[in-house]
């Protein structure tokens, strides 16, 4: 059953039901002296070109062993089209989609080609978004024409993943996966398909003291337990964030988040048998890690961004990680 709640918690985190509340996106922070902060400004000019490789891997967790379960790797472009006074005007398009569609455990192998085909359709799309003069994104352009391409490939991918005899076999027993997608929150959905290039322009505005911390917050209404550790740091020609946010997930909450995806997909009987079975074999709080990392240039541009997810219940779990890499770049005078 451990494993069916990792693969629930892994589709309420793809679609954006659940997110890590924490600091890795933290506000403005109070003004401090200029040698004891990094101000994260983005000093960009019309026509600045860079390309940058998105690299996506997946592992299960069981106890000591942990399997590959999924990689892809994205090739992107942002171009910088105007540069004014009060932001700036950009392009991020999709280049290239790159798959390793084999894995040892075979619901992945089906999972990961269906991705695989379904990516080749992002390519060559491009959005078109806005920053203020520091670089924080500010407005996407073309986001009804971005939401409805979403809405279509989620759509075509879980048509296409109920085909999976798997799957088909878990329907003839009352597991509709189908029932979960038409409650699915479509603008949830577009933010994990822009997922990537925020994290370029997360810091983007703020200015932060260089050190570390390490801070805990107890849970309260509208937030789970964490701990936040945050490391800033410079050298002669680069600067560095690093977040780590670990969530402490209740039984409770745990039982409830899944319960209402499990509600969704399965009939009465089965929905019966998962509260019945549910409080003795998940005896224990479940945990999320967000873990991220960005590598700035002088000028503001990230040369090197990592994010890792990782959700466990007990010592079973799934491991999401995000590098992106920049590949080459051309810069305007």
């Amino acid at each position: 059953m451990k494993n069916l709640l990792i693969w629930l918690l892994g589709l309420l985190v793809m679609t954006g039901v659940l997110t890590v509340s924490g600091k890795s996106n933290p506000t403005q922070e109070k003004a401090l002296p200029q040698d004891s902060t990094i101000d994260v400004i983005g000093w960009f000019n019309k026509y600045d070109t860079l390309t940058y490789w998105i690299h996506e891997t997946s592992w299960q967790i069981s106890r000591t062993d942990t399997v590959r379960t999924g990689l892809a790797s994205t090739k992107v472009r942002i171009t910088v089209v105007d540069s004014t006074a009060n932001g700036y005007k950009m392009d991020y398009s999709f280049l290239e989609f790159l798959a390793d569609t084999t894995t040892s455990i075979p619901l992945a192998d089906y999972k990961h080609k269906i991705t695989a085909k379904v990516a080749q359709r992002i390519v060559g799309t491009t959005i078109h978004f806005e920053t203020d003069e520091y670089g924080k994104i500010t407005k996407f352009n073309n986001w009804g024409q971005i939401k409805k391409q979403a809405k279509s490939i989620f759509k075509q991918a879980i048509n296409e993943i109920s085909k999976i005899p798997e799957i088909e076999a878990l329907k003839e027993k009352g597991v509709d996966v189908k029932g979960y997608a038409k409650n699915v929150d479509i603008d949830n959905l577009v933010e994990s398909y822009l997922a990537e290039l925020k994290m370029l322009f997360m810091y983007h505005g703020l200015s932060m003291e260089v050190g570390e911390y390490t801070e805990h917050e107890d849970a309260t209404d509208t937030q789970l337990e964490n701990t936040t550790y945050r490391s800033v740091f410079k050298d002669a020609d680069a600067y560095h964030i690093i977040y780590d946010v670990t969530c402490i997930l209740p039984q409770d909450q745990l039982k409830a988040m899944i319960g209402g995806v499990v509600g969704n997909m399965v009939n009465d009987s089965i929905m019966e048998k998962f509260n019945e079975n549910f409080d003795s074999q998940v005896n224990v709080d479940g945990t999320i890690e967000d873990y991220m990392r960005v590598d700035y240039m002088p000028g503001g541009w990230p040369y090197y961004v990592v994010r890792q997810n990782t959700t466990m219940i007990d010592n079973r779990g799934k491991l999401k990680q995000t590098v992106i890499t920049l590949d080459k770049f051309t810069f305007a005078k």
